[in-house]
Order: structure tokens, then sequence, then C-alpha cells
């Protein structure tokens, strides 16, 4: 089968990789694409909740979480770009697994659609907060703008202009949140002191942790839950080389000739590829452990675990009366940049995988990059669209989000499996890392197969008790 048009087949499009830090910097942006959907939702929610149940313990468990994935993100980016394939092509020719992993990997997408309601509608629940005049209906009416402006955003937008709209959204949300924590420090009341940090950085757990029923939870449950959701998933790790062959590193690496020149332009781009993937996992470590340290320091401190849904609200109700109208404000533009950049790069991601499904999969032959582009348009306007019906039909598409998270906690031993599988059969002897980075890598599957075992059986049993109304 042959792959993408994204693909570099000739030498055409060659180009000297920079070696100097100004020049690297200019080449990055894949980083900054995936750190605006890394920094989304499930962060803004899912991490500030772990600091209101937590405290400040886990602080330590963040930052790793965030630092050991991004191994078994670079070793699949690499292969991607050395060998001019995508990630589902990678995928779909591994021996003997590879189909399997590639339907595999389309129920996942497919499934994984439902969760698009909930991101729109958690975008419109932020803007009605912000805007309530539109009337009891706001959230749905700010969906649907939202939606609006999404599908106008990606149409008329290419690779350059959705990797500079990140920017500026994760310029917002860095900002943003940074603000908020220093913000607290001249409330003596909400103040995190140097002993809140060391208790934090002691690579400890808490004693017990009461959750929002009342009930006392298992430290160690929650901290695998919070590994879970930080720093990059599944789907990050598929989208991500995606970027970086759509930027241009792949193209410019050029056709395996065994030359010099070659190998040197090789090495070059994979040194820009990690700037860019390590660049982004300093901006979004700071971004989450922002997150982590607001819930630790206002939710925890005042006994309050809110629903996931009422996170937004009830952090906006408590920086009134600490912050006064301005710190509100500040805190609902963050959520709100957070969200709409979660929902725009979700988006932007699944045209290009869904475009790149119906390749791999013999669904519509991609005959060149112009074809790809043409679906990547119909998709843009189809996905935002599915969004914004399935948030208006089913709110609360509970039991597909379950089911969705279920399938991609079973993706992620399987794409570091394939990480393995390409770093020690696939590359070329020229280009091995050195051992050290093969132990860190092998660190990051073994964390891949503890996160996609615990949320197996979490997910997974959530799902039986949806299903069986236990």
């Amino acid at each position: 089968m042959p792959d993408s048009p994204t693909t570099a087949d000739s030498n055409s499009g060659i180009k000297e990789p920079p070696t100097r830090l100004g020049g690297i910097l200019r080449q990055l942006g894949p980083g900054l694409i995936l750190a605006g959907s890394i920094v989304g939702s499930g962060e803004l929610i899912a991490t500030t909740r772990t600091g209101a149940e937590a405290g400040f313990s886990f602080l330590w468990l963040i930052i790793l979480g965030c630092v050991i994935k991004v191994f078994t993100q670079i070793e699949v980016s690499r292969h991607c770009i050395i060998s001019g394939t995508t990630t589902l092509s990678a995928l779909y020719h591994l021996p003997r697994v590879g189909k399997p992993i590639g339907w595999f990997w389309m129920i996942t997408f497919l499934v994984g659609l439902g969760q698009l309601g909930g991101i729109v509608g958690g975008v419109g629940q932020a803007l009605a907060i912000a805007g309530p005049f539109l009337g009891p209906n706001s959230p749905k009416i700010w969906a649907a703008i939202v939606a609006g402006i999404t599908i106008f955003m990606l149409i008329r937008g290419g690779f350059t202009f959705i990797e500079i709209f990140c920017t500026v959204l994760v310029a917002t949300f860095t900002l943003v949140t940074v603000g908020n924590v220093l913000l607290l420090q001249t409330k003596p009341d909400w103040a995190i002191t140097a002993a809140d940090l060391r208790e934090g950085l002691s690579f400890g757990f808490p004693d017990h942790i009461i959750a929002e029923d009342g009930t006392v939870k298992n430290p160690f449950i929650t901290a695998l839950a919070a590994f879970g959701i930080i720093g990059v998933g599944a789907s990050e790790i598929v989208a991500y080389p995606y970027w970086c062959l759509e930027k241009g590193y792949g193209k410019w690496i050029g056709k395996n000739d065994q030359s010099e020149g070659w190998l040197s332009r090789a090495k070059g781009w994979i040194r820009v590829l990690q700037w860019d993937a390590w660049g982004s996992m300093v901006v979004y470590t700071v971004s989450t452990v922002a997150f982590y340290l607001l819930g630790a320091a206002v939710l925890h401190r005042a006994r309050l675990i809110p629903e996931k849904s009422e996170m937004v609200a009830t952090l906006a109700e408590m920086y009134e009366p600490a912050f006064g109208p301005v710190g509100r404000i500040i805190l609902l533009v963050g959520a709100v940049a957070v969200l709409f950049s979660t929902f725009f790069v979700s988006s932007a991601q699944k045209c290009r995988l869904m475009t790149d499904t119906l390749h791999v999969f013999n669904m519509r032959r991609m005959k060149s990059d112009a074809d790809r582009k043409r679906w990547i348009k119909i998709f843009s306007v189809v996905f935002p669209l599915l969004s914004l019906t399935i948030y208006l039909l089913f709110p609360r598409p509970a039991l597909l989000v379950l089911f969705s998270g279920l399938m991609q906690s079973l993706l992620l031993p399987l794409l570091g499996i394939a990480a393995l599988y390409f770093r020690f059969k696939k590359i070329d002897p020229k280009l091995r890392p050195t051992r050290i980075w093969d132990a860190f890598l092998i660190l990051s599957v073994i964390a891949f197969l503890a996160i996609g075992i615990y949320l197996m059986i979490d997910k997974g049993g959530a799902l039986l008790n949806k299903i069986t109304g236990g």
C-alpha cells in the first residue's frame, strides 16, 4: 500500500537543517500546535481537580508525567520523518500486528468523535459564564458560534495559520495561568509557600484523599489517574508526526539515498524535531503545573471538589471575592482560550487523520497533495458541525466518552510497543540514539503500559456499570 501524499518520496524539496539556535527556533511549530491540544479541557478540568483532591503532594508526579512520555512521542515521530510515512501508515505496516492495530485505531477514532461534542459544549459553557446575555440557551448559542468560527478558520487557514494561531493561544493561556498563580501570592490566605513546594517535590503521597462524596480514596489510584491525563496521550502521539510532516521535516530530509548529505540532513532535522518536542513540553508543563497549583492552593484549601462540568464556574466564583471582577475576568479569558484551543486543534487534527484513514484503508486514494488538502477542507466543515450536533442532541454523551477513554487506554501500550519496534528494528544504524535515551524510552513505554492497564480497568468498570445500570 502506498504511503500518504504527505510523505517524502524524492529529493526535490530537500533543505539543509539550521545549525544555530536562532535558525532552529524559527523552524519550530508542530509542538506548539500539540501544546494547544494538550493544555485543553483535560488539563483545565482534570489537573485542577487532582490538585483539589491531593493538595500539593503530587506536584512531582505532574512534572514527571509531562516529561517521561515525550521519549515515546519523539521515537514515533523520528521514524515518520525519516521514512517519510504518516503515523497510521507506519502502524498499519507493522509486521503481523499492523492491520489489527490499524482497525483498532479506526474504531477508536470513530468512537472518539463523540467527545468533540463535549469539547464544543465546554467552550459554549465557558463563554456563557463570561457573556450570559444570550439568555437561558447561551451555552448552545455560543457553541454554535464557536463551531461556525472554527469552520471558517479551518477552511481559510492552512498549516501556517494554524501554527501562528496556536502560538497565540498557547502564549495567552500560559501567561494567564501563570498570572493567576502569581496573583495568589498577593493574598496571604491563598499564597503558595516554600513549604508547599517542598511537599510537592518530595516524591511522597498524601496519607489519604477525600473524594467529592466524602469517601476516602486510595492516593495511589489518584496518582495513576493523574499520570494518565497529563502530557501527551494516545491521540497526541498519533497526531504529532502529521504536523511534523506538514511543517516539512520529512520532505526536507529527502529520500534515503545512503549519501553523507542525507545522513547530515537527517541528523539535523531530528535535532530540530527534538527541540520542538522538548520545547513544547516545557510550555505545556508550565501551564499544567499552574493549573495544578490553582487546584491545590484554592480548591483543596477550601475543601471543595466540584463536579468536572462546574470547575470553571467554581474557580471563577472563588476568584471574584479574592481578586475582584478583574481576577474573575482573567480566569475566564484563560479558560476560554484553553477550551477553544482544544476544540480548534482537535478538529484540525481529526481532519488530517480522517483524510489519511481514507487513504490507508483504501476507502479513498489520495493521488496528490491537492487531493489530500481538498478532503481536509471537506472534513473541516463536517467535524465542527458534527460536534455541534452531538452537543445539541446528546449534551452528555457519557457512554461514548467512557468507551472512547477505554479504547485510547488500550492504544497507549500498542503505541509504546510500536515505538520500541521503530527504535530497535527500523532505525538506520547511523542514526541510533544513546543507551541513556534507550533507557528513558523503555521507562516511557513502561509508563504507558501502567497507564493503559489502569485506565482499561477504570474505564472498563465504569463502562460496564453504565451499560448494566449498576
